[in-house]
């Protein structure tokens, strides 16, 4: 199984699930061009798309992904803030199936109407990914996951020192995204024994810094972890 990303930022968040015989999409919250180029002009592969919740960095595209033929999964909740009807609703520990792809969506916890992240297995290579953005922490440990891709966004110490950043931004930040010591101090609940490679997802452009944040969980996973931060 591969995981892609396309883009990874609070200015948008898209990213490609492919075991080689099923491609999907993880978000459209990027223009419909670019997702477009990031496939190379050819959606055809694309069995479905995955989104979280309803905020426009991960469901910008949602319309244009419908007419394109590409089937949508979401909440119920996340359809009904984008008041769309043409949205295949799922709910957390009720799993269902895209061409070889075995998906669970989980709860996480976000300043959204009904929030999900992803446990896709596949039946083609049988790999297991973890999937889980814009959550303040995780309540779930995935045993035998060979991939993970979850959110970094900042650290309490960068952001308390962002002057020019309003006091109720960080007051939303600190309530709706994952602090680099949370998911550090979640990585070391996990059996990580099949897991080949981390991303880390959605850092913030203010309150994150790469290199500090790979050094943090390097120290927080086995080292043959692969970690890659994916940027936008």
């Amino acid at each position: 199984m591969t995981f892609t990303s396309l883009a990874s930022s609070s200015r948008g968040n898209c990213y490609v699930v492919n075991d080689g015989e099923t491609a999907i999409l993880l978000e459209c919250g990027i223009s419909f061009r670019r997702i477009k180029k990031g496939l190379g002009f050819d959606l055809s592969a694309i069995r479905a798309c995955l989104i979280s919740h309803e905020h426009k960095d991960h469901a910008k595209s949602v319309m244009d992904m419908i007419k394109s033929g590409v089937e949508v999964f979401a909440s119920e909740g996340t359809a009904e803030k984008l008041d769309c009807a043409l949205i295949t609703p799922v709910e957390a520990g009720v799993q269902f199936r895209v061409g070889s792809l075995e998906i669970m969506p989980f709860r996480t916890w976000h300043d959204a109407k009904e929030p999900l992240g992803f446990l896709i297995y596949s039946w083609r290579d049988g790999e297991r990914l973890t999937f889980a953005t814009d959550t303040v922490n995780l309540g779930h440990t995935f045993p035998s996951v060979n991939l993970l891709a979850l959110e970094a966004n900042y650290d309490k110490d960068i952001l308390a020192r962002c002057e020019r950043m309003p006091d109720k931004v960080k007051e939303r930040v600190t309530n709706s995204h994952m602090e680099i010591e949370t998911l550090c101090q979640y990585l070391r609940t996990l059996d990580l024994s099949t897991c080949r490679t981390l991303y880390l997802l959605h850092l913030s452009n203010a309150a994150s810094n790469e290199g500090h944040f790979i050094s943090r969980v390097r120290k927080a996973v086995p080292r043959h972890v692969e970690i890659i931060i994916c940027a936008e």
